[in-house]
Formats: structure tokens, sequence, C-alpha cells
């Protein structure tokens, strides 16, 4: 097997595979990559049994084949090779070397046999949609940040897309936040009553994609394929809870705001909570929000006002900043007219709605408040 490529190129194959990669397997030969070679097109598989990654690209090629090389081992190289040149790659089919020469040096790596790779099968036949790229990118940017980490409940590790003939609509949370995000049709459509829950790690590789996306989904895989990259993550087998059911509808008290100010108040008054509390207060009335924050051990404290627009009686809330940073830094200037953001409320204790000041409501964010204490 022996093949030329630029260096950035090969960088970049690489490195779209290598998030496939578990960090440790029982089984070794899951931490390689496999490499194959047909008529001048190189491709890269990688998975670890719940994600397979794998992506195509044409190369200078001399002698077809086919390696599995150990993926970080050979990350590690090649990403130190610098920026820019020219990689000539030979494999040894008997003895599984591999060779990586470039202008100023050679390097020398041990593979394995191919063939002890397993089998990636077919993906079966299952419901088929288009995405484009921007609804991709969209997709992923404004929902895997609120999934959560906790294994305990695996249903809301995942993002929630659920298809509606003229809409999509993907819905993540972790208890404490939630963001519903609407993408129309735009003159196409999707299926009808279809939802599968896909890992979070899956959604936020698709944005590393290029191109638009061919979304296949059956009982229990999903499939993602793209210009020159196909994406297969197994989804998530339970129920999503009722999000339906916890977004209020009754949260009638608006609060009109710029939200690149208040995002900056959050970020300057977080650097005075505690190392106990993550707290932060808002002291809303007509014409400004007071962002406040205090460490009661120490003694330090900030506040800092923005201006607003609120017709009502003011009102306090205490957040938790961390949820209320990540949820105001991802509504983008694209989301909003004037970079104005609407937040509703009702009561101090229950569920803060936030949504971009726009004609298109397609974007909602929920985040629970804290008790001030």
């Amino acid at each position: 097997m022996k093949f030329t490529i630029p260096l950035p190129e090969f960088q970049k194959a690489i490195q779209l595979v290598l998030p496939a990669i578990p960090p440790k397997s029982t089984l070794y030969v899951l931490e390689h990559i496999h490499f194959s070679l047909n008529e001048g097109t190189l491709t890269l598989v990688a998975t670890d049994q719940e994600l397979t990654i794998s992506t195509s690209l044409s190369v200078m090629s001399v002698e077809d084949g086919s390696i599995l090389i150990p993926a970080r081992k050979l990350w590690e190289i090649v990403k130190a090779l610098g920026s820019e040149g020219m990689v000539e790659f030979t494999a040894n089919p008997s003895s599984y070397l591999v060779s990586l020469r470039m202008s100023f040096g050679e390097y020398a790596i041990k593979g394995m046999n191919p063939q002890e790779f397993p089998e990636i099968p077919e993906f079966p036949q299952g419901t088929t949609t288009n995405l484009s790229r921007a609804d991709v990118i969209r997709i992923a940017a404004k929902t895997t940040f609120a999934v959560s980490s906790e294994e305990y409940r695996p249903s809301m590790t995942g993002v929630l897309f659920e298809f509606a003939g003229e809409s999509l609509t993907t819905v993540a949370t972790d208890g404490y936040r939630l963001v519903k995000l609407l993408t129309p049709a735009n003159g196409g459509a999707f299926p009808s009553q279809l939802s599968a829950i896909i890992p979070a790690r899956a959604v936020a590789l698709l944005a590393k994609a290029e191109g638009d996306a061919i979304m296949a989904i059956n009982k229990t895989h999903a499939q993602f394929i793209f210009d020159s990259t196909r994406i297969v993550t197994r989804i998530i087998d339970e129920k999503f809870p009722q999000y339906e059911n916890v977004i209020p509808k009754d949260n009638t008290k608006q609060c009109l705001v710029q939200q690149s100010q208040l995002l900056s108040a959050i970020r300057r008054c977080s650097l005075f909570t505690s190392s106990t509390s993550p707290q932060i207060r808002f002291s809303i009335d007509q014409h400004q929000l007071v962002v406040s924050a205090e460490d009661s051990e120490s003694g330090n404290k900030a506040k800092e006002s923005v201006t607003c627009e609120f017709a009502e009686d003011p009102m306090e809330v205490g957040f938790n900043y961390k949820y209320m940073e990540e949820a105001l830094s991802h509504i983008s200037g694209e989301d909003t007219q004037n970079n104005q953001i609407i937040i509703s409320l009702s009561t101090p204790t229950r569920a803060v709605l936030i949504r971009p000041n726009s004609e298109t409501d397609t974007l909602l964010m929920l985040v629970m408040p804290m008790r001030i204490s």
C-alpha cells in the first residue's frame, strides 16, 4: 500500500474519525484506524461499535491495500509534522510496518492485520430525509450544550430529533435547563411522526463534516451521509422526557434586554460567587436589570446594571450562573433583532423562558431558578 497526500488533508481526515476511537477498549483493535486504498481513493474508518465514522479522499496512489494503524500514536506523529508539505505513506503488507516520509524525515509505526478489524455492517433500510449544512451546524451548536452528562439518565444524554412533516424539532435537557429548536422544512418535506434520541457526541460531530446531509433512521441506528463522510450512531433506546409539560404557558412577565450586555455582566459577576454556590441574582425593575453576586465567606461581591424594559412590579430571581451564561452564549446575532432577548418570568421559583427577540420564533431556552440564599 503506497500513496502520497498533502499533510493538511491527511491531518484533517485523521482528526475527523478520531472521535470514534474509544479512550480505552477491551478490544485493542478498536484503538486503530482502518486505512484502505482503492484506485486513488483513500478511506479511513474508526469505530467503538456505538459510533462509526468513515471518510474518503483522493490521493496520489501507487499501490492499493489496507492496514490498521494505532490511532492516537498516528495522530501524535502527524500533528507534530507541521502544517505543510507532502506525506509519502507506505505500508508493508507482510510486516505491517508503516512508513511516513516527509522532505525532512522518515517515521515508522507498527500496524496490524486489517482483517482483524470488526466488519462494519451495511446500514439497514430506514426512513431518510435531507438536512442542509446550515441546519446541521445550527442544530449541533444550539442543542448539545444542554444535554446531561449523567449516565443514569440515558435519555437526557442525547438530543431528541422529532420530525413532523413541515418541521424538525430538536430538544435537549439535563433537568435544570432545556433548549428547543425548530427547523422549518423550507419548501421541502420532513418525515411525519418520526423521532429518535441521537447521542450528543454524534450530534456535535455533524458540524465538522462538509456538505449537506442525508439522514436515515431505523429502529436501532441513525446515519448521516455527507459529501465524503459517513457517521453512523446507535440511537438511545429510551423514552425522552415529556418536555412540553415543563415549558410554562403563563410566563407573562417579560423583560426585554440586550443579550451581549447581560452576558458580559453575568460573566463578570460570576467571578464573585462562592466556591460552594454558583448563584447570581437578577433584580429587575422597569428600566434596569441588576446582576449581583456575593461570597459571604470572603466578603467579595459585585453588582452591575443593564438597561431593560419591564412593565411589571420589581422582581428578584436567583440562578446558577453557569446555566444562564451558557444559555445566553448560545444565542447569536443571527437569532435576534438588535441583539435583544426576551426573558419571560412568572414567579421567582418557576422556570424562566429565554427567547431571541425575533419575528421567527424558532429558538426557546428554559432555565430553572435557584432559591435565593
